[in-house]
């Protein structure tokens, strides 16, 4: 249908939560960039970062179009928006990570999704609105024809990256110029990093923008504070990147900047001198873990040594150093956290990112692990995926445990004496950066829906606590035939090691006579009853026997007190289900975790360290 076009509006809607990084507004490029392409086309745009700028209802809604950029964790704001521009009759078109990888979800709410790189979708989008013309030919986008959604195919991604505009920050509501810009010189990882959506958004190939462009853009911006580059690895082409430091200290276009790096960044002695004599302030490093196994299981592909290493060197050249860790995967406990936090202190990092493992859609975790049901997400709600709140099951430790050591840890790095430290050093800067972080996991704890997410946690540990009650177990009837499974026997050894008979209850009790099965029930304080969610497949029947069992036993032992135990096929153990058992023995959760790590060896499932 044919539609005339005159005014457009960008919104970048805020995340809902505050953490210790919403100080920083730096605003995402792909609204500002879509806005300045349009405006050369004629049009008349708004920008709304609500991060700068709180987003003006009204000029909302007296657009023509309104385009919203969703991330994972904005994506309930975006849809909101979206839903009320639509109701009044506005086209409404989402874009950004999230929708690119749920664009059937994001259509309930748009008239239309801009997947990937979106500058000539969106365009060509507009155009057809304008002329009336099809949508069928417009690479990345999506759309709801006849009742379904259709997704035409993916575009190439954009080889010649100076085929765009340079952002004009003008347009955005609220920008005032001389503080903080972001410059992107570049598209694309070439690293398979599990967490990260990136390559999947902007995919594998680097590409970059011609030197003399990301100079002009500096010039544009002479007078700013401090500058971003915002590839997502600066370093990734070192040949070129010296070529850039060079020519920005011979044009004196050096203002204080920062900027994601690998570790491997300090392996090149020339590299690091033209950083420092170009005036790089501070480098964003992604360290992840401490934990050789995380870093493997991450495909990191870096150790111990070299973090160490980086760090050293960084430093040497006086370059501060934001190191950005990962929390909670599957080769994660409770120490490895705590560890983090002591490495991160000892070795004086400048500021620090515990961020909690999320599985965001476009990741490779997302694909492999949470996309394929409930196995591991525990939350589906999108405003809780920012990094700071756990939404999966880890496998070592138990949501709540997670939840509570990653703020822990900030709370430990974020401390007075890192401060006073910080102080004696005369670095105000960076003592102002730490009382901030304090003062924000201050707020961060106030938050109502912060706390109740904590709560929620907490229930879902305790959950047999209250039904059950604390009580000197001294037998727990398990099912014979979960006991032959791995699971059933990882339970067997981990209540033995707290000191609990185990039982095995036979499903043959049904139909026996009534004195044999009150010999039964006098037997066991309590019994576990699997709850099968998942079955592994060529598995079939044993969990099929599984199921008869449950549910025969839970018929004939009538008023013993039951616990779940939930089984998840080709999961492999996870310690909350054993955490809750554990509760009901001891509420000691060192003494618990213990016991499912001795168990976890003796059974073969890991290793001792």
């Amino acid at each position: 249908m044919r539609r005339q076009l005159k005014k457009l509006v960008f919104v970048e809607p805020k995340s809902t939560h505050l953490h210790v990084y919403s100080r920083v507004a730096i605003p995402r490029l792909g609204s500002l960039l879509l806005a300045t392409i349009m405006r050369a086309k004629g049009y008349d745009v708004r920008v709304y970062i609500e991060d700068i700028h709180p987003i003006d209802m009204a000029e909302v809604m007296s657009a023509d179009l309104v385009a919203i950029s969703a991330i994972t964790s904005t994506a309930p704001q975006s849809y909101r928006l979206a839903d009320k521009v639509r109701e009044a009759g506005i086209i409404a078109v989402l874009g950004g990570t999230h929708v690119t990888f749920l664009p059937d979800e994001a259509l309930a709410h748009a008239d239309y999704v801009v997947r990937e790189e979106g500058e000539f979708a969106f365009q060509e989008l507009v155009d057809a609105i304008q002329s009336g013309d099809g949508l069928e030919k417009i690479q990345n986008l999506s759309f709801i024809k006849d009742g379904r959604g259709l997704h035409n195919p993916e575009r190439p991604k954009i080889a010649n990256l100076d085929v765009n505009p340079i952002p004009d920050y003008g347009l955005i509501t609220g920008w005032k110029p001389g503080g903080v810009v972001s410059i992107a010189t570049s598209r694309g990882c070439p690293f398979s990093c599990t967490f990260c959506s990136v390559p999947g958004m902007y995919g594998h190939a680097f590409r970059t923008h011609s030197l003399d462009r990301v100079l002009e853009e500096l010039r544009i911006h002479r007078e700013t504070l401090y500058t971003f580059f915002a590839d997502d690895i600066f370093t990734a082409n070192k040949k070129r990147v010296k070529e850039l430091l060079s020519r920005m200290i011979k044009a004196g276009l050096t203002p204080e900047w920062g900027a994601q790096v690998r570790t491997e960044t300090v392996d090149d002695p020339e590299l690091l001198q033209l950083m420092r004599d170009s005036n790089c302030f501070n480098v964003y490093v992604g360290f992840e873990s401490i934990n050789p196994r995380t870093l493997k299981l991450f495909q990191k592909k870096q150790d111990l040594a070299k973090i160490e290493r980086a760090i050293e060197r960084f430093h040497s050249h006086k370059i501060r150093i934001h190191g950005m860790f990962v929390v909670g995967s599957d080769e994660d406990d409770v120490e490895t956290i705590d560890a983090t936090a002591a490495f991160a202190r000892k070795h004086d990092i400048d500021s620090v990112q515990f961020m909690i493992l999320t599985p965001i859609p476009g990741s490779p975790d997302w694909d492999t692990l949470y996309a394929k049901g409930d196995k591991y997400v525990i939350n589906r709600n999108w405003s809780l995926y920012d990094g700071h709140h756990v939404v999966h099951q880890p496998r070592r430790l138990s949501p709540y445990e997670l939840q509570l050591g990653a703020i822990k840890a900030m709370q430990k790095f974020y401390s007075w004496g890192g401060i006073t430290r910080r102080l004696l050093k005369r670095d105000v800067y960076y003592a102002a950066i730490r009382y901030w972080g304090k003062k924000m996991i201050r707020e961060w704890w106030k938050d109502p829906e912060n706390h109740a997410h904590v709560q929620w946690l907490k229930e879902r540990l305790y959950s047999e606590t209250p039904s059950l009650g604390r009580r000197a177990l001294r037998a727990v009837g398990v099912p014979e035939v979960l006991l032959k499974e791995k699971v059933g026997q990882l339970l067997h050894t981990f209540l033995t090691e707290l000191g609990v008979n185990v039982v095995p209850v036979a499903e043959r009790l049904v139909g026996q006579a009534e004195d044999a099965l009150a010999r039964a029930r006098e037997s066991v304080d309590c019994l576990v009853m699997p709850v099968v969610k998942r079955v592994e497949q060529g598995k079939e029947e044993v969990y099929a026997q599984l199921a008869t069992a449950t549910e025969a036993l839970q018929a004939q032992l009538g008023k013993l007190p039951k616990i779940a135990f939930p089984v998840v096929g080709d999961q492999g153990p996870i310690f909350e289900p054993f955490a809750k058992i554990g509760l009901l023995v001891t509420d000691n959760l060192e003494k618990i975790r213990l016991a499912y790590r001795k168990a976890g060896v003796t059974e073969g499932l890991w290793e001792t360290t």
